[in-house]
């Protein structure tokens, strides 16, 4: 009974408090399934971290106001990053969250999370970098503000395949040292850990950052500085109809594994964090293009006899002028990689 008479008092104490409402809302969805809640947790999370810059705990009345075209802006960048699935579920949780807080008093309308919803059937996926166009941005983004900073951001989404909500919260006691190999860690999706090897020289250049940094974070570009770098890149580089956003470098990534393993589908999905290993097949592996599809005939003759033709120069040329797959693949039979 103590208990009851305690949970009213602090009710009544706490009841402009938009964080104890947001609190009660989440452990009422985790009598039912702690999964759901967590859902739910990273949703609204990711909601006030991007509009307000705020953790849930640090909220204001003032912070929960916003307009239509505010909540419809949200939801458009929420749609190049991620499916229509997972848009839409967060805006319902955000809808049903914001039912509570109206419930509670606070000065805000569920209706405003009333919005299209996208299609969920689609097959959207989007195009990956190729490594040519990841050093290319780089050249691009480096003399903008920040360049050096969103560049270390480019090197590290290259590198690990992280996506850029982990990217964002890699702090400096995320590098760890084993057995003389440094390695960079986030807790990613289903609360598992993944580690990334990293290589010297990158080590090199985030120490160097390190040392200009005055933050625990490694990389302190806000959401919204991370859309305009990509807004940028598209501006300024020739992409045709492939569809570019920031998760074009995790998919960039996860091809580079390919091409330095020989097409190794378990390392690929090692280094893309898939659970499933027909993510990684029907992304990375089912997705040809049609111009690569070859003709398969019983009598086609390769004439390899042809190389032997060639001098020891043209041979060289030959292999220097391929693309820098069929290059890694040489070097890997050669035993030189």
């Amino acid at each position: 009974m103590a208990k009851l008479e305690n949970i009213v008092h602090l009710n009544h104490k706490e009841n402009h408090n938009p964080y104890a409402t947001i609190l009660t809302f989440l452990n009422r969805k985790g009598q039912n399934s702690k999964n759901t809640r967590d859902t739910y947790e990273r949703h609204i999370k990711d909601f006030f971290i991007t509009m307000r810059n705020k953790n849930l705990k640090e909220l204001v009345e003032e912070d929960l106001i916003f307009t239509k075209r505010q909540i419809e802006d949200y939801q458009i960048a929420l749609k190049d990053n991620y499916k229509g699935a997972t848009v839409n579920n967060s805006i319902s949780a955000l809808k049903e969250c914001y039912k509570k807080l109206n419930d509670d008093g606070f000065p805000v309308e569920s209706t405003w999370f009333d919005l299209e919803r996208y299609d969920e059937h689609d097959s959207r996926s989007y195009d990956p970098f190729t490594h040519e166009e990841v050093i290319k941005v780089i050249q691009l983004v480096t003399p903008t503000r920040k360049g050096a900073e969103k560049a270390l951001l480019v090197r590290l989404a290259y590198a690990t395949a992280f996506r850029q909500k982990s990217l964002l919260n890699l702090k400096w006691k995320d590098i760890v040292e084993k057995n003389g190999v440094w390695y960079i860690k986030t807790l990613g999706k289903r609360n598992k850990w993944s580690h990334k090897k990293l290589s010297m020289d990158l080590y090199n250049t985030l120490m160097e950052h390190k040392t200009k940094s005055k933050s625990e974070k490694i990389i302190t570009l806000t959401k919204k500085t991370v859309q305009g770098m990509m807004d940028y890149i598209r501006s300024n580089m020739d992409f045709g109809d492939r569809e570019i956003v920031f998760h074009s470098f995790k998919s960039a990534s996860i091809n580079e594994v390919e091409a330095i393993t020989n097409g190794d589908v378990k390392a690929m999905q090692a280094h893309g964090d898939h659970s499933n290993f027909s993510t990684t097949f029907n992304n990375y592996v089912a997705k040809k293009q049609m111009e690569e599809l070859v003709e398969v005939d019983i009598n086609m003759k390769i004439p390899v006899e042809k190389f032997d033709e060639l001098s020891q120069e043209e041979l060289v040329s030959l292999i220097k002028s391929m693309d820098r797959n069929t290059q890694i693949k040489l070097l890997l039979k050669l035993g030189a990689m």
